[in-house]
């Protein structure tokens, strides 16, 4: 399924104030088991919109038990595109990149829990570049 890209911030994308409080929590249910809290990015991409695919994305997330903390629909700016997409300026598929990106809008989420960088990553079948792999289509499985 194509239309997401995971990152751990595309800066400018989702703004507001943090929540205050400790970097660890307790869950009081668990008998004390803690974790860090830890937040990615997920943005659907301008194709995944236009397919619909927006809610089904919500779903996966929630069905894992993550929290959804922050969603906004927009128009990514090229300057924050610029940005996020900085290693790859030099790449010759660059320009179309930047064209995608800003062919529609973009519907970018914050999500919590424990692992869920990780988590996200197997999700949207995310590749390490270090590594020799057949190449993938990024989506959700």
């Amino acid at each position: 399924m194509g239309g997401l890209l995971g990152r751990a911030a595309l800066p400018g994308l989702l703004s507001g104030p943090r929540a205050p409080g400790p970097r660890l929590f307790v869950r009081p249910s668990s008998g004390g088991a803690s974790w860090t809290r830890e937040r990615t990015l997920v943005a659907v991409k301008p194709d995944g919109v236009q397919r619909r695919l927006v809610g089904d994305v919500i779903q996966r997330f929630e069905r894992r038990g993550f929290k959804l903390v922050g969603m906004k629909m927009l128009q990514a700016p090229e300057r924050v595109l610029a940005e996020h997409y900085h290693d790859l300026q030099r790449k010759p598929f660059y320009p179309a990149l930047i064209s995608y990106m800003t062919s529609g809008p973009v519907v970018a989420m914050v999500w919590e829990g424990p692992n869920v960088v990780g988590s996200s990553r197997a999700m949207i079948e995310h590749t390490d570049s270090q590594k020799k792999k057949k190449k993938r289509t990024h989506g959700l499985r």
